[in-house]
């Protein structure tokens, strides 16, 4: 490569480099915000069940100029850790007849030797 070229190539990369960094701060700074709002939301909406829960209200319908608001129940199934995993299968095999072999080792074992890995090259502030 010539002189120029090598020029080229490192303008290019901190040209690059540069507006990397620009939406790395962004990205952290929209997730600093996303974080600190969810945080007041969590607050807000907690104050407001329990207003309303005391208040016997449960069954209230808020209007707004942006909709309407009630309470309603949801349900979320809990994240499949291995340890959760592992504790099921502990639970399985105790309810199986006495004399049953509790498995639950050997398979941890094979989840976790072949459960597989994603390799990705990123860039990272050091």
């Amino acid at each position: 490569m010539s002189s120029s070229q090598i020029d080229t190539v490192r303008e290019t990369i901190g040209n690059m480099v540069r507006s990397w960094l620009h939406f790395d701060q962004l990205a952290a700074t929209f997730q600093r915000q996303t974080q600190q709002a969810r945080t007041a939301r969590a607050r807000w909406e907690e104050q407001i069940i329990n207003h309303l829960t005391d208040n016997k209200m449960k069954n209230a319908i808020i209007q707004t100029d942006k909709g309407s608001l009630s309470l309603h129940e949801e349900k979320h199934a809990q994240p499949l850790t291995l340890q959760r995993l592992e504790a099921l299968l502990h639970e399985y095999y105790d309810k199986k007849p006495m004399g049953s072999n509790d498995e639950t080792d050997m398979i941890m074992k094979y989840i976790k030797e072949n459960r597989g890995v994603v390799i990705e090259t990123k860039i990272k502030r050091l």
